[in-house]
């Protein structure tokens, strides 16, 4: 019985330390559509503290008077918000800003649509190099660690403990940060923003061996772990990583859930879809307002007879359903592979555009 008993708490125990490390699989995200823009990346997480509150990522003396971080600095690293975005393909295709200045600057200018730094001719570049949208990351907005305690799966931390001598494994204390990360999506035209989303890290359950040192790994020999006391700096390394770890996941989850998906169909000028059809692929609009001209780009779309009859024929589909223009007609067979652009403008000025790749054809 007790060797039973042993083997059914050990299988517990890989059960939780499995499931813990799950939570944080980036191919669940990346099997996912992409959805269909081509984004430059700019801004930054830069730190943005709340008043009289030790942060998570801002902690350079845990003994200090609290301190106001450096805003010019990033509390994640650019590469690493590139890197989530790409890998978990949240859109069709993804360049970061090389230009590090640049990406500290545009927050305040897109802020207060100034044009001081040519914002008109970085969003002009833009447009020309074939993107659809402007991925701002705004912020990180510093939060401080919360203790919530001991948590429910302290009596298998104490079983575990008590036969084993390996309760030190389990996740038995939970903690929360308040750091939360924003981003928002913006028209390559004025730099108008379009949706936003702040993300946070949720509840972060820690082992003992990831929030004490040394002495809190022999004290457990004796006690129990969920009775030992946390050591601030080992917590605080372990939720700042863990933190940093979901603000990414959370973000590449949002971007790509079908709510977030809604959303930008719902407030852009124009929701472009492709529809499949007997005849082949046909190209969906949906706008409150009229289209006035439509642009089709990509390698296999240099034939401007091609792209401009496909645009008489888009203009030429009108139909208005309750408050909603809805318009439709066949998308050209291209003439060479590669992802392709279908641009719309409405008579009051509004843009929108979508990035199709090669195999949506199929």
């Amino acid at each position: 019985m007790g060797v039973s008993m042993k083997a059914w708490l050990c299988c517990i125990a890989l059960l939780l330390l499995t499931s813990c490390a799950g939570t944080d699989d980036l191919r669940g995200i990346a099997a996912k559509s992409p959805l269909d823009r081509a984004v430059l990346v700019t801004g930054g997480a830069f730190f943005s503290s709340l008043a009289g509150a030790k942060g998570t990522f801002d902690l350079p003396d845990l003994d200090a008077p609290a301190q106001l971080p450096d805003s010019s600095k990033e509390a994640i690293p650019f590469s690493a918000i590139l890197d989530v975005l790409q890998r978990g393909r949240v859109f069709q295709h993804v360049v970061g800003d090389t230009d590090a200045e640049r990406r500290r600057q545009l927050r305040q200018q897109l802020r207060l649509r100034s044009d001081e730094g040519g914002l008109s001719d970085f969003l002009q570049q833009a447009r020309e190099g074939g993107f659809d949208l402007l991925v701002l990351v705004e912020e990180l907005r510093d939060g401080p660690i919360e203790n919530q305690g001991t948590n429910n799966r302290w009596p298998v931390t104490f079983a575990t403990w008590l036969l084993l001598g390996v309760g030190a494994l389990i996740p038995d204390r939970t903690f929360e940060s308040r750091a939360t990360l924003r981003v928002s999506l913006r028209e390559l035209q004025s730099g108008r923003e379009i949706a936003s989303l702040e993300v946070d890290s949720g509840p972060i359950e820690l082992a003992l061996t990831e929030r004490t040192g040394l002495l809190g790994v022999i004290a457990s020999i004796i006690v129990p772990p969920f009775w030992v006391s946390d050591d601030r700096e080992a917590v605080a390394a372990s939720v700042r990583a863990t933190t940093e770890r979901r603000l990414l996941l959370s973000l590449a989850s949002k971007l790509k859930s079908e709510l977030f998906r809604r959303r930008i169909a719902d407030l852009a000028a124009a929701d472009i879809q492709l529809v499949s059809s007997p005849e082949g692929t046909r190209v969906a609009v949906r706008s409150l307002e009229s289209l006035s001209v439509v642009r089709l780009k990509g390698p296999g779309y240099r034939d401007a007879s091609v792209s401009d009859r496909f645009a008489s024929d888009l203009i030429g589909s009108r139909d208005l359903q309750r408050i909603h223009f809805h318009y439709e007609a066949l998308l050209p067979k291209p003439a060479a592979g590669g992802s392709f652009q279908i641009m719309v403008g409405t008579l009051r000025g509004g843009v929108a555009s979508a990035t199709f790749a090669e195999e949506s054809l199929r």
